[in-house]
C-alpha cells in the first residue's frame, strides 16, 4: 500500500498514516508514505504533453512517485480539510498523475479515501473534500474501496485519541490491504 498524506505538519494526518502503517507492517504488509509538501513537486501548468505521450516534461519528484504508483495495488490519500477542500499538496500531487490518467495506468487500483477536519462535522464539512477524492478516484478509473472523515480533530494528537474510530477504521484498511 502506497499513502499519501497531505500534510508536511506533524499532525492528525501525518500522525494517522504512521499508525496505518505500522498496523499493517505488523501483519506483514509492506507500506510506504509520500508526503508531497516534503517533495519537489512543480505544479502542474496544464500543457498536456502527458496526454500525448504519457509523460510529464517535468523532472523532479513525481517521476519517482508514478513509478511507486504504478507498482500498487492500493492507495491512501489522507488530507486535512482546508475550507472544505482538499490541502493544496494534495491536489497538486493529483494534477500531477495526469500522465497516468491519460494511460489508464490507475485503472483497478483501489484508493481509501480519508479527509480530518478541525470542525464538527455540521461546521465545517470533511465531506467535501473526501467528495473530492472520490471523484478523483472514479475519474481515473480506481475503486474507492473505502472513504473515512474524521471531525473535530483540531489538536496535533486529536485524531489519535478517537480510539474507537480509528480501531474501526483500522479493520477496513487491513481487510482491504490483505485483499491484495
Amino acid at each position: 500500500m502506497l499513502i499519501i498524506v497531505g500534510s508536511r505538519r506533524d499532525g492528525n494526518s501525518l500522525k494517522l498514516a504512521k499508525m496505518v502503517k505500522s498496523e499493517l507492517e505488523k501483519e506483514r504488509l509492506s507500506v510506504e508514505m509520500i508526503v508531497p509538501g516534503n517533495q519537489k513537486i512543480h505544479i502542474c501548468t496544464g500543457c498536456m504533453d502527458c496526454d500525448k505521450n504519457g509523460v510529464c516534461d517535468f523532472t523532479d519528484d513525481m517521476k519517482n512517485n508514478i513509478e511507486k504508483i504504478k507498482k500498487e495495488n492500493t492507495l491512501m490519500f489522507i488530507t486535512p480539510t482546508r475550507w472544505n477542500l482538499l490541502s493544496g499538496d494534495i491536489k497538486i500531487f493529483m494534477d500531477r498523475l495526469n500522465p497516468l490518467y491519460s494511460s489508464q495506468g490507475l485503472k483497478g487500483k483501489k484508493m481509501i479515501a480519508v479527509s480530518i477536519g478541525a470542525k464538527p462535522k455540521d461546521v465545517y464539512s470533511t465531506e467535501a473534500s473526501t467528495f473530492s477524492l472520490r471523484n478523483f478516484a472514479e475519474a481515473s478509473g480506481m475503486d474507492c474501496a473505502l472513504s473515512k472523515n474524521f471531525d473535530e480533530c483540531r489538536d496535533a494528537n486529536d485524531v489519535l485519541l478517537k480510539s474507537s474510530e480509528t480501531e474501526e477504521f483500522l479493520k477496513e484498511v487491513k481487510i482491504i490491504a490483505q485483499s491484495n
